[in-house]
């Protein structure tokens, strides 16, 4: 799901194709992230952390968030978006992670990956090669298949534990 080359948009979904969700991840990261282009994207559905949304903003029962990661290796760059899993809709503000303000990575189990800025933020999110987006027991889950991009995102990722 490379943002470098966004597949086009027919307008309407076809519903909750594996093609339709990339593209409505592609807008929503895009909508967001000035420099999009530069970016390879991938989905995480598992996520914790002080990622959060606006303090007081949502009322109600805590929403199944998701991430979309904007990946790049020149300079290297990972922006964190979080996203309602529920719309497909942002929900908080998109973070930066780059050298400048990276304080550790590290993959605390293959393919689970804690990365924390010098500014006391956390990020805890797990990537596999089909990002479900709807919970197991809903008739016909929202999946999204990454299985390239997300040993490509594993590599990136560890070249920043190795620092």
């Amino acid at each position: 799901m490379s943002s470098q080359h966004p597949p086009p948009v027919s307008g309407r979904s076809t519903g909750a194709s594996d093609a339709a969700l990339k593209a409505a991840l592609h807008r929503l990261f895009d909508g967001q992230i000035p420099n999009y282009a530069s970016y390879n994207l991938i989905c995480a559905a598992e996520a914790g952390g002080t990622v959060d949304a606006e303090p007081g903003s949502i009322p109600g029962p805590p929403i199944p968030l998701g991430l979309v990661l904007g990946y790049r290796r020149q300079p290297a760059e990972l922006v964190i978006a979080p996203f309602d899993r529920r719309t497909l809709t942002p929900i908080g503000r998109p973070s930066t992670i780059d050298l400048t303000n990276l304080a550790y990575a590290e993959e605390a189990t293959l393919g689970a990956f804690d990365i924390g800025t010098n500014m006391g933020r956390i990020f805890c999110f797990t990537v596999r090669s089909s990002c479900a987006l709807d919970r197991p027991d809903v008739p016909a889950p929202r999946t999204i298949e990454q299985h390239d991009d997300a040993e490509d995102f594993a590599e990136f990722m560890r070249g920043l534990t190795a620092l």
